[in-house]
This record gives C-alpha cells, sequence and structure tokens, in this order.
C-alpha cells in the first residue's frame, strides 16, 4: 500500500462522504491543484485572493490546518470559486 499523506486521506474520505450522499457536483482541491484548475499563475496569489476576500473562508475556500497550526492549507471549492470570480468584483458583498 502506498504511504498517502494526511491531505490525500481527507481528499479521498471527502470523495467517498460526496459520492455517498449525493455531494458529487462539490469537488474541493488544495491550492496547488486549484490554481491549475482555475488558471492562477502561482499559488501565492491564489492566497493572497483569499487573504483580500475575494474567495472567502466557509464559502469558497475550506481551512483545515489544526488547531494549534499557524499555516494555513486551504481546500478551494471548485465550482463555488468560479461562481464567485464570475461576478464583478462590485457585486461581490
Amino acid at each position: 500500500m502506498a504511504n498517502l499523506s494526511e491531505q490525500d486521506v481527507e481528499r479521498i474520505i471527502f470523495r467517498v462522504f460526496g459520492q455517498m450522499f449525493g455531494n458529487k457536483d462539490i469537488e474541493y482541491l488544495p491550492t496547488n491543484e486549484t490554481c491549475l484548475k482555475l488558471n492562477y499563475p502561482s499559488p501565492k496569489q491564489l492566497r493572497k485572493a483569499v487573504e483580500d476576500g475575494v474567495l472567502r473562508i466557509g464559502k469558497e475556500v475550506q481551512d483545515r490546518r489544526s488547531s494549534n497550526s499557524t499555516r494555513a492549507i486551504y481546500y478551494f471549492n471548485i465550482k463555488a470559486c468560479i461562481k464567485r470570480l464570475d461576478t464583478p468584483p462590485e457585486k461581490r458583498a
């Protein structure tokens, strides 16, 4: 059996639970994979979008860091991110 990271295990669990409970439309990806899907130039710029409130924690983004960690581990709901980014900046409240 391959050694899986904690993030890999979380992704598998979320995918399985999503399939079990009908949330097949929700796809959460880690920062690096989200950059590719959303055509962001770098993970740093994607994290900046979260810091600036363009993408919001609890809406488009999950922060999966442990309670004693200072470094964020972001996972992004791809469809929610696309919807948010398709909204003109002046209409993002």
